[in-house]
């Protein structure tokens, strides 16, 4: 079961009304693609064009065993997250939070790029087989002066993912 939680901006309002969809799911986070969050330029615009909107996703990818990192005790379970906008902003943070079993097992830092329109972080841990694991993707998005509103904040979550071998198929 997938569910999409998702944050937009009111046309109605001049800043940013956010509405949250809750995801099917009411025990468990909702998994799925994650949030949107949507800026607007501010006071003094009558009409805003849609080339002028920034949207940014937030996106937890499912985990995974990672090939990559194939080697004598590196048997990983890697995860990764993005947030793409499309357009530059001011800043974007992000961390990625990668549960086993329902318990957080590693946590990225803070990742920041700063007038970027895009940044990517993972967190990767040693690989327990017959395990299921599942990812959390936070981030801030600071728009550029005179959107609004001026921070935007987002979660995604991943699909639970069992993972019953580590090792290279």
């Amino acid at each position: 079961m997938r569910a999409i939680n998702k944050v937009t901006s009111a046309a109605a309002v001049a800043g940013l009304a956010v509405a949250l969809l809750p995801g099917v799911a009411a025990a468990a986070p909702s998994a799925g693609p994650g949030p949107v969050v949507t800026a607007r330029p501010g006071v003094g615009k009558s009409k805003v064009s849609v080339r002028d909107v920034i949207t940014c996703k937030i996106t937890a990818h499912n985990p995974h065993y990672s090939h990559h990192a194939h080697a004598a005790d590196k048997h990983r379970v890697n995860v990764t997250a993005d947030v793409k906008c499309s357009k530059k902003v001011a800043s974007i943070r992000l961390k990625v939070v990668l549960y086993k079993n329902g318990q957080k097992y590693k946590e990225s830092g803070w990742k920041t790029a700063t007038g970027k329109n895009r940044v990517s972080q993972n967190a990767a841990r040693r690989c327990v087989k017959k395990q299921t694991y599942r990812a959390q993707a936070l981030a801030t998005v600071a728009f550029p002066p005179g959107y609004r509103p001026p921070t935007a904040s987002g979660t995604a979550w991943s699909a639970s993912v069992r993972i019953n071998a580590c090792k290279k198929s």
